[in-house]
């Protein structure tokens, strides 16, 4: 049950229901033979439509959508800044 006195950014509170509600990339499926993406709750087959453009690519966190010459990248974890890792001195 949803508490309506409970804090939006509060853990279980309304962005956490908008985040799992299923939007944006939630998860990708490759292997040799196919290629998928779960788009706002939809599995979406490589080349198909999705958000009126066309799912051009997929990969492990990725899926890139093509509309009108332009590209749009949704990613798994969009909030996750990835850097590469630092070499320990010898």
């Amino acid at each position: 049950m949803n508490d309506p006195m409970r804090p939006p950014d509060a853990p279980g509170g309304a962005a956490q229901g908008r985040a799992g509600a299923g939007f944006g990339l939630q998860a990708v499926i490759t292997s040799p033979q196919r290629k998928l993406a779960l788009i706002d709750g939809s599995v979406v087959p490589l080349g198909s439509r999705v958000r009126g453009a066309t799912l051009a690519g997929v990969s492990d966190s990725l899926a890139v959508l093509r509309k009108n010459g332009e590209r749009d990248v949704l990613l798994m974890h969009p909030d996750i800044d990835k850097r590469p890792a630092r070499r320990a001195r010898p």
